[in-house]
């Protein structure tokens, strides 16, 4: 009792006791602080959508009704309450086996169930051909993009494997032999949807997952540069060796935008869009026409509510407007990296390191499809494009990154 009793009141031990409470103070106002953030950040993202939605749908509103915008305020709320509830669920139980596996097989169903359905002509109403595409289902005026909804599940299936890989310290080709089947399989059965945009998208998050894994430098720089040199081939080819008017509508979309990069000309089939969002950036200058006055959501760009939503944004708001944009995601994506760095199971780490991938890879790709930088892929804006599946998806993600926050 007396050297307990002497060991307590020794002023070293109670110095390291408050030290020790003190940084478990400051690493709770840190997680407090983050969340916090987070949630502002989306927030300002939600406003800026709705306004900018409602803006680019005026045109559409004026003869159709309200109901051209209700299903994208119906999923922004569902997409809240998904953020809710898996802020809620504890991340690890997504590291279990079982779960794993069960996400593993009921992605391959869906994607299999929609590649043999798209073959039956009774259901072209279910699971219809969108620009040669066939990766939706659709229920009456409400329709679901399951290639869209699978990243999640596809984040979580490579994590759980990295940290398998991590615990067992494999070496650089068994964590790859571990990792390519997986890949290769989504890879088929989104190509087999023929969506060339979705599984670029897929490939992104896997290599910058793969950047932020302990495999050696060398084979990911060999590898990404592998396919930078085929893609650089594929333009060569298509600019140089093509007759375009002979070849599929892929090609003839590489074959535009290499057109609209290389010389500036854009036609009005193929190139019509982009041709028509530069029109739309350029015009708004340095700080935009202002709130509704753009005029390309007055039908001079088709596709102004999904793929393009940036170019209305852009003409309304111009570069300033743009800025700010950029500045939030910037900010989101840094609280997510820093969330990674500072989690200490491997599965929590790469799950914010997919997740962080997959918001800001998308908007690049889109952005830059925006400006003519990227091939059309039909890749939509997170939080300001019209679709469902990848607003609820997008909320789920950020709602799986607040639990990692509270747990880590």
């Amino acid at each position: 009792m007396d050297k307990v009793k002497l060991e307590t009141e020794n002023p070293y031990y109670k110095r390291n006791q408050i030290n020790r409470t003190l940084k478990k103070i400051d690493k709770e106002k840190r997680k407090r602080a983050r969340n916090r953030g987070i949630v502002l950040l989306l927030f300002f993202l939600v406003i800026l959508s709705n306004l900018n939605m409602a803006s680019a749908s005026f045109y559409s509103i004026y003869f159709e009704g309200i109901k051209v915008i209700r299903n994208h305020f119906i999923y922004i709320i569902l997409g809240i309450i998904c953020f809710i509830i898996t802020s809620k669920i504890n991340y690890k139980l997504y590291n279990k086996n079982k779960i794993s596996g069960i996400l593993f097989l009921l992605s391959t169903i869906i994607f299999i169930i929609i590649i043999i359905g798209s073959k039956i002509p009774s259901l072209s109403r279910v699971i219809p051909h969108v620009n040669g595409a066939i990766g939706w289902i659709r229920f009456g005026s409400f329709s679901v993009q399951p290639s869209e909804m699978m990243k999640l599940p596809f984040i979580i299936i490579i994590a759980h494997i990295m940290e398998k890989c991590e615990e067992e310290r494999y070496n650089d080709k068994k964590i790859l032999f571990s990792l390519l089947p997986v890949m290769g399989i989504f890879m088929l059965l989104i190509n087999l949807q023929k969506d060339l945009g979705t599984s670029i998208h897929y490939l992104g998050i896997f290599a910058f997952m793969l950047f932020m894994s302990r495999l050696n430098m060398k084979l990911i720089v060999g590898s990404v540069g592998a396919v930078l040199v085929s893609i650089g081939g594929l333009f060569y080819y298509v600019s140089n060796l093509t007759d375009l008017s002979n070849e599929s509508y892929k090609i003839k979309r590489v074959g535009s935008f290499l057109n609209g990069l290389l010389k500036n000309e854009y036609d009005y089939g193929i190139g019509y869009q982009v041709g028509q969002s530069l029109i739309a950036f350029g015009s708004g200058g340095l700080v935009g026409k202002g709130y509704g006055n753009g005029v390309q959501k007055y039908s001079y760009l088709p596709e102004i509510k999904t793929d393009f939503i940036l170019a209305s944004y852009g003409e309304e708001f111009g570069f300033i407007g743009m800025l700010l944009l950029l500045t939030i995601f910037l900010l989101l994506f840094n609280i997510i990296q820093k969330t990674a760095v500072e989690t200490k199971d491997y599965f929590g780490k790469y799950l914010a390191i997919g997740i962080g991938g997959y918001i800001i890879i998308q908007m690049v790709i889109n952005l830059s499809v925006a400006l003519g930088i990227l091939p059309v892929f039909g890749i939509p804006m997170p939080f300001f494009s019209s679709g469902g599946s990848s607003l609820i998806t997008v909320f789920s993600a950020l709602g799986i990154i607040i639990n990692i926050n509270k747990q880590r």
